[in-house]
């Protein structure tokens, strides 16, 4: 007990100073106890289906199963048409309307045995939000000398998520899209959803603040889950929470590939100030760039939610234990085959069990779309292994068409709503040629310390023939077929290499913690080894994990990189005179106001200059996120060409056209475009000067 209370002490100190650094602590903690407020409905559903006892793993799962809930009953009172303070309170409460259902199956599903010792290392474990987090989170849009700052890779992943959180704000469903005139946000939103309508109720906050905290309420919720996830293949909560550190922090050789490289050459270490260290596949080898789980929690915590969602939906079928003719026969491999169902496999409810399998994967299509098309063809060939090694061959037809209703539901929804552009096919089932390329070596120096550790842990587990962890290999072959052989457009070969990585780091973990689990059995001497060997590969990935947090938060970084990457500069700096203007746009102008820049002289660097900062939509811009980018680069082009004009009627007519209301005139147009400025100001009549300061000037267009 007093381990568990010394655990949380800490955890909540590091959580209060984590949210102080980042916006008043009141208004943190509201916002937090927000978030976990739609985590709740899930915790009782978990408890209904699972029964007494379970209040532990409860949380851990229903937390991610409530924040689903809760935003599907919000989208749909937002569709709906309600807005307000109430959509923070009453979504919650709606699905709730589930735990009555769930009670209904209570008991066909076994659990590991939580005590404790995994409180205690659950609380240890949840310490590495904070200490990954805290400090970059606190740095994000920092006031320094000469502006408002803003590091790489921020500048990609969270500025658009502050664009898509100011638009979905403005109300519209569904919302626009605010690079293309005329179209809907082909996004998975929902997401976002949340911190949109806070952002919606409380404007004195910024979108930073409202979209920072929501993450660090995410990213608790998914480092919960991944214990929960792990625990459910490995007995002992400290090698459980020990695989689970070491797939967030000990993932990589790629820093120590680097430091190495730069001592023998004799070249300033500090060069690694320099390099995307956690891509070093790509920009030296030109092989597949995998991202750690770190960047999960600073990045992308709306992957991490659809992740845990997913794989909740993986564990149901892990879960579903119906009792077996030699369950009393012979001894239990792990505390999940030690309980099972009283129900025999012909009279399992399957169907039911399918429909609420299918039920989440619709769930994680929502949140992160392409990651339920990798979960879901796990899910299915894991469940038809299941039901062929207990001889259910009705049940295999009956569960594929139960779980395939909600799963089309998902996708009819997520249609309706426009999340994909319905131009070319956006995925390609083909060879990746990044992927081939240095195929070794990019794979030994992102994966090396967890293949080296997993690879004893896989070793181990065909040696006392533990069966359970079959679902894991499923996950490993799965996603390296993925890695391998599909793409997604327009992202430069490498999307689903990040999706792909991130699910074998979690499944790399469970063997991790399994070998941890198996080798500490045996006596002094292979304890020892293990400890050696354990600090050994965590001392080689570290370098990794330290580089990439302490450039993370590094804003004294402003040079450019010119090897990789189009030219972006390692942080982005809104000048003064951009803050200032861009405030004056998101105060003085109307929500639905289309202001316009020079799309390509924007592209790399402030690609999101009007829609995340200034809140307002373009006519087109070249947003990295969206796909297929063809009609964005075109329609760009005629922007382009606007600039080119050198007569006044006829940039005025092309403004007219693409229904700009606002034209911005910064220091990348007026170097570009020397002319420009001069010939808006000579025509006041139809170029209405309306701010200026020392290096922006905005222009009204009249009608």
């Amino acid at each position: 007990m007093i381990a568990i209370l010394a655990a949380a002490l800490a955890l909540i100190a590091s959580l209060v100073l984590t949210l102080s650094a980042i916006l008043p602590l009141t208004w943190g903690i509201l916002l937090l106890l927000i978030a976990f407020w739609f985590c709740a409905p899930g915790v009782l559903v978990a408890r209904s289906l699972y029964g007494r006892g379970t209040w532990l793993a409860s949380l851990l799962v229903g937390a991610v199963w409530g924040y689903a809930l809760s935003c599907l009953v919000l989208l749909g009172l937002w569709i709906a048409g309600l807005r307000g303070s109430v959509l923070l309170v009453l979504p919650p409460v709606l699905a709730l309307l589930v735990v009555w259902p769930a009670r209904r199956w209570s008991g066909c599903l076994a659990l590991p045995r939580f005590t404790r010792k995994d409180a205690a290392a659950l609380l240890l474990l949840l310490l590495l939000v904070p200490m990954v987090v805290g400090r970059p989170f606190a740095r994000v849009g920092e006031t320094v000398e000469g502006g408002r700052a803003y590091r790489a890779y921020f500048t990609a992943d969270f500025v658009w998520r502050m664009a898509v959180v100011a638009e979905l704000s403005k109300g519209d469903v569904p919302p626009h899209n605010q690079f293309y005139l005329d179209d809907t946000l082909h996004y998975y939103w929902l997401a976002h959803l949340l911190p949109s309508v806070e952002y919606r109720q409380w404007p004195h906050l910024t979108n930073e603040q409202v979209l920072l905290v929501n993450s660090l309420a995410l990213d608790l919720v998914f480092i919960a889950f991944f214990f929960f996830f792990v625990r459910h293949f490995v007995r002992g909560p400290t090698a459980a929470a020990l695989g689970c550190t070491a797939g967030v922090l000990f993932t990589s050789f790629e820093g120590t590939e680097r430091l190495w490289s730069l001592w023998s050459a004799g070249a300033s270490l500090d060069l690694v100030r320099q390099l995307n260290i956690d891509a070093v596949t790509r920009w030296i080898y030109g092989s597949m760039p995998v991202d750690g789980l770190h960047r999960l929690l600073l990045y992308q915590p709306h992957h991490a939610m659809g992740y845990a969602i997913g794989f909740s939906a993986l564990l149901c079928v892990v879960q579903a234990c119906p009792k077996s003719r030699t369950s009393n026969l012979e001894p239990p491999t792990s505390d999940l085959e030690s309980r099972t169902s009283t129900l025999e496999p012909r009279t399992f409810p399957w169907s039911a069990l399918m429909a609420m399998v299918g039920s989440l994967l619709a769930a994680c299509l929502l949140l992160s779309t392409f990651s339920a098309v990798m979960i879901t063809a796990m899910v299915a060939v894991y469940a038809l292994a299941r039901l062929v090694m207990v001889r259910q061959w009705r049940a295999i037809a009956t569960g594929a068409l139960a779980g395939a209703v909600p799963l089309a539901l998902g996708l009819t929804l997520a249609s309706a709503l426009r999340y994909a552009d319905r131009g070319d096919l956006l995925v390609r089932i083909r060879l990746n040629h990044t992927a081939v390329t240095s195929p070794v070596v990019g794979i030994f120096l992102s994966f090396g310390p967890m293949l080296i550790a997993g690879g004893v842990g896989a070793w181990l587990a065909v040696r006392r023939r533990a069966t359970e962890l079959g679902v894991v290999g499923i996950v490993i072959a799965i996603s390296l077929w993925f890695y391998f052989f599909v793409d997604v457009r327009d992202h430069q070969f490498v999307y689903v290499g990040w999706r792909a990585g991130h699910f074998l780091f979690m499944a790399l973990a469970v063997l991790v913690g399994f070998a941890i689990q198996e080798l500490w059995r045996g006596g002094t001497r292979t304890k020892i080894a293990t400890t050696a060997g354990a600090l050994l590969l965590a001392l080689a990935a570290a370098p990794l994990t330290a580089i990439d947090l302490y450039n993370t938060q590094d804003l004294t970084n402003r040079e450019k990189v010119t090897e990789i990457g189009g030219g972006f500069r390692w942080t982005l700096v809104l000048t003064r005179d951009e803050v200032e203007a861009l405030d004056w746009i998101r105060h003085f102008t109307p929500a639905d106001a289309i202001v316009q820049v020079e799309p390509y002289v924007r592209h790399t660097t402030t690609w999101a200059y009007v829609p995340a900062f200034a809140e307002r939509r373009m006519s087109t811009g070249i947003p990295i996120s969206m796909v297929p980018l063809a009609k964005y680069m075109d329609a760009s082009r005629i922007v382009r060409g606007m600039y080119h004009m050198r007569d006044a009627g006829q940039v005025h007519e092309r403004a007219a056209q693409l229904r700009i209301d606002y034209l911005v005139v910064g220091p990348p147009e007026r170097h570009k475009y020397p002319n420009f400025e001069p010939l808006l100001n000579a025509n006041p009549d139809r170029f209405g000067l309306v701010f200026r300061n020392r290096s922006v000037a905005i222009y009204h267009v009249a009608r």
